[in-house]
């Protein structure tokens, strides 16, 4: 994880940077044709100093005994280029600044692809499921896995430790409430607990082991601290 990401941290800013700037390109390509073309006065004789040049110019001449103008196409003015290339600058720099650090970004990335987890579920109401949280929350509230990543920071400088939290879960559906616990837990003891602060039956409350990914299913949503 920590490679994936170093990776990540490099390449995202570089793509975003190219990214704008073909983007910008283009459009001060498409921007640079509706001008109108600019007339140019030909010399007698080509001034390049390629031999090559001067032999395909005086072939031309030859041809065209009376070419002496020619109309090409309008560049881009330099300060369009300017201006994109401080807008590319500019996504580079917001690309850097919001790039998350290693333990948010392995929480992303978690979320993403799924992680084991230990699913609690109980049937109630729709109406009573806010107040059967809310008697949960002391118990769920310290299960939060806590995730911490080390990584070098510059080529010469120390390491960086970050930290972050994968948090419960929590899903609504009609009438079943579904909690996932990112923490390894006693299933049985999870299951009394719960359903001693809900004042219900221990077999009102199942307990199972289950894959969770948050951002990927629908309805989660993580528990509120409080």
């Amino acid at each position: 994880m920590v490679t994936l990401y170093l990776a990540v941290r490099m390449l995202l800013p570089l793509l975003a940077f190219a990214l704008v700037a073909w983007l910008l390109s283009r459009l001060i390509n498409a921007r640079a044709a509706r001008l109108p073309p600019v007339p140019l006065n030909l010399p007698a004789h080509s001034r390049s100093p390629r031999k090559k040049d001067r032999r395909l110019y005086a072939r031309a001449l030859r041809r065209r005994p009376g070419l002496r103008s020619a109309i090409v196409p309008a560049s881009a003015p330099r300060r369009w280029y300017f201006a994109g290339t401080m807008v590319a600058l500019a996504a580079l720099a917001a690309t850097v600044v919001a790039m998350p650090d290693g333990a948010r970004f392995q929480v992303m990335v978690e979320s993403l692809r799924g992680y084991p987890v230990t699913m609690a579920e109980v049937r109630v109401p729709a109406a009573a499921q806010p107040v059967a949280l809310q008697r949960w929350q002391p118990a769920l509230a310290p299960l939060a896995r806590p995730v911490v990543m080390r990584y070098p920071i510059t080529r010469f400088g120390g390491d960086h430790e970050a930290r972050a939290l994968l948090p419960v879960q929590v899903r609504h559906l009609d009438d079943r409430m579904q909690v996932a616990v990112p923490t390894a837990v006693d299933a049985v003891a999870l299951q009394a607990e719960l359903a001693r602060l809900a004042g219900l039956p221990a077999n009102a409350v199942s307990v199972q082991q289950a894959d969770v990914a948050p951002w990927a299913d629908a309805d989660w949503a993580p528990l509120i601290q409080k």
